[in-house]
């Protein structure tokens, strides 16, 4: 069992008729997503699991530990935990977890009934990251990127600094699953921050072009910035993800 931080451990609440998967980003923790989650289970009473992925929620030194297949991993043992209850599967996240969310999605299209990635990484960047990925100099850690957040007083529980290793690693994935978003044929409810610091909005384009899903649809935010989830909008997020996931069920 790991260490988590306070408010970094996993969550499950049970429900009936479809079971959620909720995702959390890059060097955050459930945190992020618990409010999401709560609604989904209260408000529409779906089971909701939100694991922590493996390396996040306790230190930087034992996220240095980790790599892409481990996050991946992690996000799809909780999928077919999940699929094993028999209800059919949704899935959502925010960041790293909407670029899970779409390779899950790719890669287990008999699973996953719809998703909905939020301010997703899809393979456009504003080039920062690629300097730092790209220099052999660079330092073993470098500052952390959460709380972008515009509410005041709303803090994202995430890493003060990132090993510059995992970044290489989640710049590989982010390729990777870019490369892959033709194979996600399930509805697809894209949300996206219209000002966003840490993902480039323009990757809510991308996705919309390049995935295959006969309905998908973008939701713009105009009052938050990048971590959403826990921003001026959340109560949005959670109302139009909760409606998109329950029209799919009654389609």
């Amino acid at each position: 069992m790991a260490n988590y931080l306070e408010g970094a451990e996993p969550f499950e609440m049970s429900g009936k008729g479809a079971s959620v998967l909720v995702l959390h980003g890059f060097t955050g923790t459930t945190q992020s997503m618990r409010y999401l989650g709560e609604k989904l289970n209260d408000q529409f009473g779906f089971t909701v699991a939100g694991p922590c992925l493996p390396g996040h929620g306790t230190s930087p030194d034992e996220m240095e530990k980790t790599d892409f297949l481990d996050w991946m991993g992690g996000a799809e043992k909780a999928l077919h935990q999940l699929a094993d209850r028999g209800d059919p599967v949704f899935v959502t996240g925010l960041s790293m977890g909407g670029m899970l969310t779409l390779g899950l999605a790719a890669q287990f299209p008999e699973i996953i009934r719809g998703i909905v990635p939020i301010n997703a990484i899809a393979g456009k960047n504003d080039g920062g990251l690629a300097e730092v990925v790209l220099n052999r100099s660079a330092p073993a850690r470098v500052p952390g990127i959460g709380s972008d957040i515009k509410a005041p007083n709303v803090t994202e529980l995430a890493y003060s600094e990132v090993p510059t290793s995992c970044l290489r690693s989640v710049y590989l994935a982010q390729a990777a699953i870019g490369d892959i978003l033709h194979k996600v044929i399930c509805p697809t409810l894209v949300i996206q921050s219209r000002e966003d610091h840490v993902v480039h909005p323009d990757n809510s384009y991308r996705i919309m072009h390049r995935i295959s899903s006969v309905d998908s649809r973008l939701l713009w935010l105009e009052n938050s910035y990048h971590v959403a989830t826990l921003d001026n909008d959340k109560e949005l997020i959670a109302q139009r993800a909760g409606e998109f996931f329950t029209e799919i069920l009654k389609s």
